[in-house]
């Protein structure tokens, strides 16, 4: 009879330590560690975009934007967003956004699933989260989760694009521009 071997569930400190002594990233996603893959042009580029333009609009106020380097807790778990918002100053130092307003995900093939349910239900757990974005990289196509009795979506493919949360609109033709 072969043995079935159960995989090794983290807790997030018990992640947060083994991932600090590693040379790749990881996310750590109900208890399992899942390994960061590379990304598109069309994705680094609207990275790009929307972390210069949100950087450019919160200039002079409390709010910092980062980008995939940020590590955010959601519950039990530990993601990387691509984009991130918070306008806590005890968020600027150390290795986890612990009070996100905004966070953004860019969609591709493989995540595509887990951003738009698994880790959104994660999101939406956190208390100081006001919006979370979902922006497609295979066409000019917007989710916007925002939270208002409960979380509604709003579903943006042209025209301008609001985040309440930071008070910002953007352009979904500019967003996209050399893209397509």
């Amino acid at each position: 009879m072969n043995a079935v071997v159960k995989p090794k569930y983290f807790s997030v400190s018990e992640f947060l330590e083994w991932e600090n002594q590693q040379d790749t990233r990881h996310e750590l996603l109900e208890g399992e560690i899942v390994a960061m893959t590379g990304g598109t042009v069309a994705h680094a580029s609207l990275i790009l975009q929307l972390g210069a333009a949100l950087l450019n609009h919160l200039r002079g106020t409390p709010c910092r934007v980062f980008t995939s380097d940020l590590k955010v807790q959601a519950a039990k778990n530990i993601f990387y967003p691509d984009v991130v918002v918070s306008c806590e100053s005890q968020d600027n130092n150390g290795v986890l956004c612990n009070n996100p307003k905004l966070i953004i995900e860019v969609l591709s093939n493989s995540t595509t699933n887990k951003d738009r349910h698994k880790k959104r239900l994660a999101y939406q757990q956190i208390d100081s989260l006001e919006e979370y974005v979902l922006v497609s990289q295979e066409a000019k196509y917007i989710e916007i989760y925002r939270r208002a009795d409960g979380w509604r979506v709003s579903i943006h493919t042209d025209g301008v694009v609001e985040l309440r949360s930071v008070e910002f609109s953007l352009s979904i033709d500019e967003l996209y521009a050399g893209i397509y």
